[in-house]
């Protein structure tokens, strides 16, 4: 394993929650979580912890951005790797007992010649088949090992974790269509809740039917759980105590709630009155961070050979499998060096440095930022963390530089903000969204001396 491997992956190590994606309660009484991993892309794993917090099972082999692990009739474990664009079945062993690579003679396609992109989330059937949420093609599909299809809905945008109902109907949230959707075996639309607007649903990514006939929702960037009945009125809302995504719920029998809190790092059951029962939330920073910004000029290397700048992470965990970075020895502000982007999907990837800040402080950033065509937007941005590395801010509302697009030959961007009372680092981000290139240069980040 290279240095850089080694320096990126001890980020992230094994057992450490980062960002907690799918849970689930198992018959023994244990919890199975799916962990994305890190903004680098290192750590996604699924881990088996029992009611004291304990790991008693883990499979992490060559996952990247896992979102989705579900117990089979069969007892093994069916993981939807993401990045990987593979769903594939593991024994309690860690062997892999079947996987969807193996497809079509190992082309890797399902019967109609498909491929997954950005699975999201897989789960069995009651007929033994996999029902997958196929994120980037906007459609749920169900298929046998063999790779037949029985089944495709595709009348959706950015779908996240589709479930078979005892109906035989099947429950989904729409995503970027800010709604949750019951569709039956003709695709007819037989009960939906939202109408597209922020307000009511703002980017749910699961949705789960209650025995009582009502649908509790994960309203992940309102950062809140809400249950509604048929008619669409709310009986129950639960907000998370800061900006957390809660991605996945899993209703309990005994009327709790476990729910995954990605930017808590948490996993955690709640009952109706919203006290926690139950929580694992390990993360641990292994390597200390800096009091300031290091190598603002991009100009010193991380060791001899490591091509890239010392104190500088490449984090490519949304990128959605594309993007490449520079260290960039032909274009500069100053010096002679600088870091760039290349992109070419509709995510996001960016370079970080974590450096401390001391919270309700004042601190200035600027930075010189050169575009190429870019689609949506590039810029430096702040993500403050507070001393469990819990965000604060809501991403759509993270203080940064001007934010630009198209062509522009360097420009100095500055901005002055106040760190949060209950911050203690901060996340500095040289970010494109969507396509184009970007280069970065000169980062300057210091809090500003009292008047």
């Amino acid at each position: 394993m290279s240095k850089e491997l080694e320096d990126r992956k001890a980020l992230s190590p094994a057992g450490m929650l980062t960002l907690p994606t799918d849970v689930t309660r198992l018959p023994n009484g244990n919890t199975l979580i799916t962990d994305g991993g890190d903004w680098a892309g290192f750590g996604s794993e699924v881990i088996e912890v029992d009611p004291m917090g304990r790991i008693v099972w883990m499979y992490a082999e060559g996952l990247i951005f896992a979102h989705s692990a579900k117990l089979t009739a069969r007892g093994n474990i069916l993981i939807s790797d993401t990045t990987n664009n593979r769903i594939f079945e593991v024994n309690r062993e860690g062997k892999v007992v079947w996987t969807s690579e193996s497809l079509r003679g190992g082309l890797g396609t399902l019967s109609d010649g498909s491929r997954f992109d950005y699975p999201n989330d897989a789960e069995e059937t009651p007929e033994g088949r996999i029902l997958v949420s196929d994120r980037n093609n906007d459609r749920i599909v169900e298929f046998d090992r063999e790779g037949r299809i029985y089944w495709v809905y595709d009348k959706l945008l950015r779908p996240h974790n589709a479930d078979r109902l005892a109906n035989g109907n099947t429950m989904v949230a729409d995503s970027e269509a800010n709604m949750v959707k019951e569709v039956d075996p003709r695709g007819n639309i037989v009960w939906s809740y939202g109408d597209g607007s922020t307000k009511k649903l703002y980017w749910p990514r699961d949705a789960d039917r209650l025995p009582n006939g009502n649908t509790l929702i994960a309203d992940s960037k309102n950062h809140r759980l809400l249950e509604v009945d048929k008619r669409g009125r709310t009986v129950w809302v639960y907000y998370t105590s800061q900006p957390s995504h809660p991605y996945d719920i899993d209703p309990l029998v005994n009327g709790n709630i476990l729910i995954s809190n990605q930017f808590f790092h948490a996993a955690m059951e709640i009952d109706r009155g919203g006290n926690i029962i139950w929580l694992f939330r390990n993360f641990r920073r292994v390597n200390p961070i800096p009091s300031q910004l290091l190598n603002p000029g991009f100009e010193e290397e991380a060791y001899p050979g490591a091509g890239y700048p010392r104190g500088w992470w490449t984090c490519n965990l949304i990128s959605e499998g594309g993007g490449k970075t520079f260290w960039d020895s032909q274009v500069a502000h100053g010096g002679k060096r600088s870091v760039a982007i290349e992109y070419d999907r509709g995510g996001s990837i960016w370079w970080q440095q974590t450096v401390q800040v001391k919270g309700g402080r004042p601190y200035k950033l600027s930075a010189y930022i050169k575009t190429q065509e870019v689609e949506k937007f590039a810029q430096v941005q702040l993500a403050f963390v507070d001393g469990m590395n819990g965000f604060i801010h809501e991403l759509k509302a993270l203080p940064g530089s001007t934010p630009m697009k198209g062509t522009n030959d360097w420009s100095l961007s500055e901005l002055e903000v106040r760190s949060p009372e209950n911050a203690t680092a901060v996340d500095i981000r040289c970010l494109i969204t969507g396509q184009g290139k970007v280069w970065f240069d000169d980062i300057n980040f210091f809090e500003i001396p009292w008047e």
